[in-house]
């Protein structure tokens, strides 16, 4: 096992309280293992990813345990933590044409991420490593001495893959590393990422909202509301299978490209308030098998089948 989380919070503080933006998440990462994080916009994701590399905002609060080989780097101080990050787990940026310094060139970027762990390689070295990793991804390495905005949206999220594998990290955060990109594109990307994976052998938790990608590549997803982790398990049983009342309709939710069902369903309401959260399951409100219990107190995870659920459907079968 390469991380352990246990027991995460995370609140960030606001003017009128806190926002109560993951709330008690337990997740495992075994070594080569792709885990897939989904859920509507505001559930968490992105927070519970940066969490990883303590780079939250300042007004971010973080309890828990983030056990990297066993290390609690959750308790790490900010130079412990910048030994961790990009060497050993780097993260993938939602949106390219943002994440890159437009004024320095390629090469430059390359240098400063491993001059950054290690001060003493020779420049020669240095950029031999860069440009072997943009082969990898695709790009000739010649194109380093361009600057990024000389790049296509696509070249862009290329480089900051490569980036973010330069190090040969255990651990890659992909956050929604196919926003903004056209469906091509989006292919490609997936096709490039999935190969490195493989060949260096590295864990990945991928975030995302295309339930299409997180299925084609994760071992294991996690299904996250409003801060909760609502359902953890492999891939083909979330498909399949799905418990919780949320993944059920997220997964309906999904555009249907039968010509004989042209019907588009949604999934009513709309978020609680993170600041005020209601006192039990917080799908509730929206869930159409909503009982008493469900409005007055959280559930508990419930292993069914071999999937983790935090739903009170379940409680006749709770671990």
């Amino acid at each position: 096992m390469i991380l352990q989380i246990k027991n995460l919070n995370i609140n960030y503080e606001v003017r009128n309280g806190f926002v109560n933006a993951v709330q008690d998440v337990n997740i495992t990462l075994s070594e080569n293992e792709t885990l897939g994080l989904v859920g509507e916009s505001g559930c968490g994701k992105s927070t519970l990813g940066k969490s990883l590399l303590k780079i939250l905002p300042k007004n971010a609060k973080i309890d828990g345990e983030i056990l990297f080989k066993n290390k609690n780097i959750a308790k790490y101080n900010e130079k412990e933590m910048r030994k961790i990050r990009g060497k050993h787990i780097s993260m993938i940026f939602q949106d390219p044409m943002t994440s890159l310094n437009p004024i320095m060139k390629v090469k430059d970027l390359f240098l400063e991420t491993i001059k950054s762990h290690y001060p003493d390689i020779p420049e020669e070295e240095a950029l031999e490593m860069s440009g072997k990793i943009l082969s990898d991804v695709g790009i000739d390495p010649i194109r380093m001495n361009e600057y990024s905005f000389q790049f296509s949206g696509g070249m862009r999220q290329r480089v900051m893959i490569a980036l973010s594998l330069v190090l040969k990290p255990e651990i890659v955060i992909a956050d929604e590393p196919t926003t903004s990109l056209d469906v091509i594109v989006q292919a490609q990307i997936m096709t490039v990422l999935k190969k490195l994976k493989d060949e260096h052998r590295m864990s990945m938790i991928l975030i995302t909202h295309d339930l299409g990608v997180v299925a084609e590549l994760a071992d294991r997803i996690g299904v996250m509301y409003a801060g909760h982790l609502v359902e953890l398990s492999t891939a083909e049983k979330i498909y399949y299978e799905p418990k919780h009342p949320y993944t059920q309709a997220l997964l309906k939710s999904i555009p249907n490209t039968n010509i004989e069902d042209r019907e588009l369903r949604y999934i009513p309401g709309d978020l609680p308030n993170l600041v005020k959260p209601p006192k039990g399951c917080r799908f509730a409100s929206r869930c159409p098998y909503a009982k008493s219990i469900c409005h007055e107190q959280i559930p508990p995870d419930f292993e069914v089948e071999g999937t983790k659920v935090k739903c009170w459907l379940y409680e006749k079968v709770k671990v």
